[in-house]
């Protein structure tokens, strides 16, 4: 299927008056099955679940490679290939994780088939279980070992991120003990070691494979990477199954060790348009679609054959400030924009029902009490008081806000925002980007005042959500914020396992991003999957992910 053929089948999903079309109207069983490859999507009308899963995409990726991060798609995308060590063990929990998030101490062997800490917590020794790709290679220490020396010598971002930052991993931290054994080696102790392998851009790749496709010019076989997963994950696909940023189509590895359910194929489809992606669900032509709109999650929960499930996260909508702005650095004045804020008006607006106003600084996710200290109130008189204390009287800012992040209602907080905080003398001069690539650069760079943006943690955990953005030691806090304090906090969560003495110090985190912002927290979002019933089985990761490979028909 072309992106031709789908800009001649436009749909539009209604508001109130229901389902209408613009353009010319192509059957929808064409774009998936014909076009793709597969049979069709869902199970329309109470007709029995196809073995084909087609999943709706606002984009794909030009490349199949976990070094060559596009955004959401190669997120999506790189989560169904799995081949990773480790997966969260969500079937352990109540409604598969959907209620509550699983934590650092849930996690199972994906490939991995045990693991164990040295007394000092400087590593972990991993035992791998066996396993085979689709190309027919065994499952080696080598495999393991070349994939992460290969996210390390192309420097890619999240992975060195999460390696160095986040986990305190060794420069070379991979040794190599035996064909099914291998230590991660530690420059300290870290209650993340073994978490953030389940992020997609650690999928093992088979390196037999891969080495047979490497040149001088390209030694860690990029090109051949690019077009061919080349994993031992439940999936596998040739290269003609992959249409760059358009189509992939999976089919089962029959080589794959793992528990896997009724799905035989996993076709991904670029559909650009939220409305298409609606409309493709709501006709059961495709059984998930991502990114929708809020309006219309609303209307397919009224939908035959659409289940809406909403489920727990830790992703949550920020105002960043920049703090080496002369008066939104200080911290008076960074109080008194959360003060100003009333966030339940600004989630009643928009949202149609769905996510929760930010009560804390941090998410209410994680499940842990939190102290009126640690709470957000919503008090313009005090917000005034603080400004007068700061010395600034009616100010100015510019807002710096896009439809791709956090997403199509930045618009609508924007504007509520900007009515909110003239109550306590700030204009708001809203300024719009319209590319994920144009707002992150901004972000990235520093170069705002104000600015919109989205927190989707890597790994939902309390450590990696108060180190993220709001410890001066992160390499994505560009916007100058420095508390010695909340860092000296941030530091002992990260080495701490779940249990009384982390959550205290959680607590004790929130007190302080409520007292001293450094992000403000608006919104706490729920993930939100609109599926067409017919499979079951789902698996709720804290990473928002489908699994479809779990997937049963009934």
């Amino acid at each position: 299927m072309t992106k031709r053929s789908l800009d001649r089948a436009k749909w539009t999903f209604g508001t109130s008056s229901g389902i209408t079309r613009t353009g010319v109207l192509v059957a929808a069983i064409a774009l998936t099955a014909t076009a793709c490859g597969g049979g069709g999507g869902g199970a329309a009308g109470g007709q029995a679940a196809s073995s084909t899963f087609t999943y709706a995409l606002s984009g794909l990726p030009t490349s199949l490679d976990p070094a060559d991060y596009q955004g959401d798609p190669s997120r999506n995308v790189g989560f169904e290939l799995g081949s990773s060590l480790f997966r969260w063990g969500t079937e352990k929990l109540d409604k598969a994780g959907c209620d509550v998030l699983a934590n650092v101490d849930q996690l199972e062997g994906e490939l991995a088939d045990t693991h164990e800490r040295s007394a000092d917590g400087k590593s972990v020794k991993v035992t791998l279980r066996d396993a085979t790709s689709a190309a027919g290679n065994k499952l080696t220490s080598a495999d393991v070992k070349w994939t992460i020396d290969r996210l390390i010598a192309l420097k890619v971002g999240t992975p060195t991120t999460l390696m160095q930052d986040v986990a305190d991993y060794a420069a070379d931290p991979i040794k190599v003990v035996d064909d099914k054994t291998f230590e991660i080696v530690m420059d300290n102790p870290s209650a993340m070691d073994t978490a953030i392998l389940t992020w997609a851009q650690f999928r093992i790749l088979d390196s037999t494979e891969v080495k047979k496709h490497v040149t001088e010019a390209d030694p860690w076989g990029k090109e051949y990477v690019a077009k061919n997963s080349a994993t031992f994950g439940p999936w596998t696909q040739k290269p003609e199954d992959f249409v760059a940023g358009d189509r992939l189509t999976l089919s089962r590895n029959p080589n794959y060790p793992g528990e896997r359910g009724d799905v035989e194929k996993l076709v991904f489809l670029s559909v650009p348009d939220a409305s298409s992606r609606a409309q493709l669900v709501s006709t059961g032509n495709a059984n998930y679609g991502t990114g929708l709109q809020y309006e219309q999650y609303a209307q397919l929960k009224s939908t035959p054959g659409v289940e809406v499930q909403t489920c727990v996260s830790a992703d949550r909508i920020p105002l960043v400030l920049n703090a080496a702005d002369p008066v939104l650095g200080k911290p008076e004045v960074r109080q008194a924009f959360s003060l100003a804020i009333d966030r339940k008006t600004i989630v009643d607006a928009v949202y149609r029902g769905f996510n929760k106003p930010s009560r804390y600084g941090l998410s209410q996710a994680y499940g842990i009490e939190h102290t009126a200290e640690g709470t957000y109130a919503h008090d313009v008189d005090k917000a005034k008081e603080l400004l007068a204390d700061a010395g600034v009287g009616a100010t100015s800012i510019t807002l710096h806000i896009s439809p791709a992040r956090p997403g199509p209602e930045a618009e609508q907080i924007a504007i509520l925002l900007k009515d909110q905080l003239a109550k306590i003398g700030v204009e708001v001069k809203i300024q719009t980007v319209a590319s994920a690539t144009e707002i992150n650069t901004i972000f990235h760079d520093g170069n705002f005042q104000a600015l919109l943006y989205l927190e989707p943690p890597a790994v939902a955990d309390p450590y990696y959500s108060v180190f993220l953005y709001n410890s001066s030691f992160s390499k994505l806090n560009t916007f100058g914020y420095a508390n010695a304090e909340l860092d000296a906090v941030a530091r002992r969560i990260g080495a701490l396992s779940p249990g009384p003495e982390r959550d205290e110090l959680a607590k004790k985190a929130s007190e302080l991003q409520v007292a001293y912002p450094g992000l403000i927290y608006l919104v706490d979002r729920d993930f939100v999957h609109a599926v067409r019933t017919g499979f079951t089985n789902y698996q709720h990761a804290p990473n928002g992910e489908m699994f479809v490979h779990t997937l049963k028909r009934g």
